[in-house]
């Protein structure tokens, strides 16, 4: 029978589990959002079915009033994959975005994921950004430095403001977090405030480092997921160990810390041993307006 494309619905959260249950040794986070998904008005979660059964998910939601399209959680049914069916959703989504009249398209993936690298290309994306990912199982391993300017825990109002005047502090002026990427704005700080802690060092005022974190659950174990974005290698080193002691204090076993590239070697240096692990995570986008729509 012929794949069709369509619009997901409760009578297919069977199919989707059992894909989830294939993906990252049935540690995917798509289990705990398909609901969400299902039901969400700005999400559109379409799946490719085939003989009566859906074998592959994409989600495309909408972001900042409409004018970008996140693409997440595209998957392929284990016994379905080289069949081209992430290519048919991912280009289904460029025309959907274009119909919606949204401005540009995005997703992040790992620079280890050859087949989602590939997809950039095929579908006329470009790489926007490039950054580090240390996931490590035992943070009390890494050494603690007590960092000057002393840093601080901060609001979302007052990280708004402090970043209004320190705009340099965030590479390309994208917050990266969780593996999303969103442009500095203060409706995006708050949105990123409701679930992630900010903190902030100021020198002469302005931002000297700055990061932001939360818990999160991964692989069966809670971890303290945050990024960092600083000046100069002293300023990462101090935010790095902060968040290290706040992982310790809430208890949590390990750590995934997203960093810009040019700290790698900083990292290196401090010799964390046995257990790290590191990616590098990449945002692609491709626009499709180049203006927003007036309302």
């Amino acid at each position: 029978m012929a794949a069709t494309i369509r619009r997901l619905r409760d009578s297919d959260r069977d199919d989707i589990l059992e894909m989830s249950r294939h993906t990252w040794e049935g540690h995917d986070y798509l289990s705990s959002v398909v609901d969400e998904w299902l039901h969400d008005p700005r999400s559109h979660f379409y799946g490719v079915e085939v003989d009566g059964h859906v074998v592959a998910v994409g989600n495309l939601r909408l972001l900042e009033d409409g004018w970008t399209g996140w693409m997440e959680g595209l998957r392929v049914h284990l016994e379905y994959r080289g069949r081209g069916f992430a290519n048919d959703i991912t280009l289904y989504f460029v025309g959907k975005a274009e119909s919606l009249g949204v401005g540009r398209l995005r997703y992040t993936t790992s620079t280890e994921n050859a087949a989602s690298v590939r997809l950039a290309k095929m579908a006329g994306f470009r790489k926007v950004l490039r950054m580090a990912v240390l996931w490590h199982p035992n943070p009390r391993l890494i050494p603690r430095i007590r960092g000057y300017p002393p840093i601080r825990k901060q609001s979302p109002e007052r990280t708004c403001r402090l970043l209004e005047t320190s705009p340099r502090t965030v590479p390309h002026g994208i917050v990266v977090y969780d593996w999303k990427a969103v442009d500095i704005t203060c409706p995006s700080i708050e949105k990123i405030g409701r679930t992630h802690e900010f903190f902030i060092a100021l020198k002469e005022r302005k931002i000297d480092s700055l990061s932001f974190g939360s818990s999160g659950q991964g692989s069966n174990r809670p971890w303290w997921n945050f990024t960092v974005c600083a000046a100069d290698s002293h300023g990462f080193i101090s935010q790095l160990s902060h968040n290290l002691t706040l992982a310790s204090k809430h208890g949590l076993s390990s750590i995934a810390c997203t960093f810009e590239t040019r700290f790698e070697k900083t990292l290196d240096e401090l010799k964390l041993g046995e257990g790290r692990d590191g990616t590098h995570l990449v945002l692609f986008e491709k626009a499709l307006h180049l203006e927003k729509t007036q309302s």
